[in-house]
């Protein structure tokens, strides 16, 4: 009789043995995705000249092109943002802008880059600091409806480069974007009106928008005060 029991116990112990290297591979598997960066991230570097440069001229662009006043026949106008001045933008300018409106992610996210590919958009933000923070990405395709609402196609989200759904990354992604409640619709799959008002009380909003070749080009229109 000890001989069948000790087979058993042999067949137990090996079938336990065989699960707990299971388990310790999988959870080895999965810290490895967590903590590498996707294939695409780049960040631009914030001291070097150039990104200093861009990042500047970026946003003066961008501010200049909204506010400036046109004629009701030239209401229609086009605005390029290419990727590499995104991302001088990013690391340059982006830390400014949000500390200046007081967003409490500020001094939490520690890189912010994008990346274009054919007609994919991916954003990645690392939360926390240096290597200790973790890397979100988000990979979509955006859309504007026949009813000119936006909307996030193919939405992709990752923590490092495991696939996450959007649920379990809703408190993470709620520390990052609850101040831009516009973000929080589209991430979680709604559609927004893609307009941007302008303190005169006019607005802008985008008409048209073509992503590829490491571009987006849009065609906005400014509407007078209502």
């Amino acid at each position: 009789m000890s001989r069948p029991r000790s087979r058993v116990k042999r067949a137990v112990l090996w079938s336990l043995g065989v699960a707990a290297a299971i388990v310790v591979l999988v959870s080895l598997i999965v810290w490895r995705l967590l903590a590498a960066e996707p294939s695409w991230w780049n960040p631009a570097e914030p001291q070097l000249a150039e990104n200093l440069s861009r990042g500047e001229y970026l946003e003066n662009q961008v501010v200049t092109a909204f506010h400036k006043v046109r004629p009701v026949e030239a209401r229609q106008w086009t605005l390029e943002l290419d990727a590499d001045w995104i991302n001088a933008w990013f690391a340059t300018r982006l830390p400014l802008w949000a500390a200046n409106r007081n967003l409490n992610w500020a001094h939490s996210v520690s890189e912010v880059n994008a990346s274009i590919e054919g007609d994919q958009i991916r954003v990645g933000v690392r939360y926390g600091s240096g290597d200790a923070g973790q890397a979100y990405s988000v990979e979509c395709r955006p859309v504007l409806g026949e009813d000119g609402r936006l909307t996030l196609r193919d939405l992709h989200l990752r923590a490092g480069r495991l696939p996450i759904p959007v649920g379990l990354a809703s408190g993470t992604l709620g520390a990052i974007t609850h101040s831009i409640s516009q973000l929080q619709t589209v991430l979680s799959g709604g559609s927004i009106d893609p307009v941007a008002r302008l303190s005169d009380g006019r607005r802008v909003v985008i008409r048209q928008m073509t992503v590829g070749d490491g571009k987006i080009m849009l065609t906005l229109e400014t509407l007078p005060e209502h």
